[in-house]
């Protein structure tokens, strides 16, 4: 199993660690979907995971990779992970291949072109959203997930959209982008409808967890904004990320399932 990394910018390598953690209960546990016995991966498998800065960071897909190579059923699949995070990536940035803060080393049209993935992940929305009047507008937002759906396709690649994840972890609804970022995920699932993707509300599942996590509030009666599923509102801790590695691996299991858009590679 290897990883193929393409960010100039993370200085995080990608060792795969001897052990998965364990699945919390309640968890879904999608690592033992793709994992198991019964895993729709195959020998040579290719996933190509494009994102923003979590996805740079690359958490979850050490977690991913580190579960694929601690299974009977993976380890010797020789199944390749592409980590394709932009540091302050958008959707229009990371369609180009490049922000103010980070390179990927080619747009998205020719990284998928080079690396020819048998799926292609795709998980933004934070930053188009988080950046205000210089972010996305959700005409923009929604046109450019379906030009990368479009070219994923085209290339013979099935396709897992997941919406964003939190800007802040109050569980009540009053963080400051909460509405907002409940518009975008709406705009990604629906785009995932329209464009017959495997759907994944990332957005949902994080909310539900925080939901019965961050229960206590502080001396002026406020929440945790962080520090549960994030170290800074945002970027996902070990938790975080081991409920995106789940989230992800169920939801590559289920894209795996479908038909090839081009037939058979």
């Amino acid at each position: 199993m290897r990883i193929w990394k393409t960010v100039a910018l993370s200085m995080i390598a990608l060792v795969a660690i001897a052990t998965t953690r364990p699945v919390v209960a309640g968890e879904p546990s999608g690592l033992k979907l793709l994992c198991g016995e019964g895993t729709p991966l195959k020998a040579g498998t290719k996933i190509a995971l494009f994102g923003d800065s979590i996805t740079m960071q690359g958490g979850y897909i050490r977690t991913i990779n580190a579960a694929l190579e601690a299974s009977a059923h993976t380890k010797d699949l020789d199944v390749k992970l592409f980590q394709h995070g932009l540091n302050g990536g958008r959707v229009p940035t990371v369609l180009d291949g490049k922000s103010p803060w980070g390179n990927l080393g080619g747009t998205m049209q020719e990284l998928i072109e080079k690396e020819s993935p048998d799926l292609v992940v795709i998980f933004l929305g934070v930053n188009d959203v988080w950046h205000g009047e210089k972010g996305t507008s959700p005409e923009d937002f929604a046109a450019g997930l379906r030009t990368m759906v479009e070219m994923c396709k085209k290339a013979g690649a099935r396709v897992v959209l997941a919406s964003l994840a939190v800007i802040g972890e109050k569980p009540d609804g009053s963080n400051a982008h909460d509405a907002k970022l409940d518009r975008y995920t709406a705009i990604t699932l629906k785009v995932a409808k329209e464009t017959e993707s495997t759907p994944l509300n990332v957005r949902k599942f994080f909310l539900d967890r925080l939901k019965a996590a961050n229960t206590e509030k502080d001396e002026r009666g406020q929440y945790a904004g962080k520090g549960i599923l994030t170290y800074d509102g945002v970027h996902t801790s070990d938790k975080g990320n081991d409920l995106l590695a789940n989230l992800f691996g169920g939801a590559i299991v289920e894209a795996l399932k479908k038909p090839s858009p081009v037939g058979p590679k």
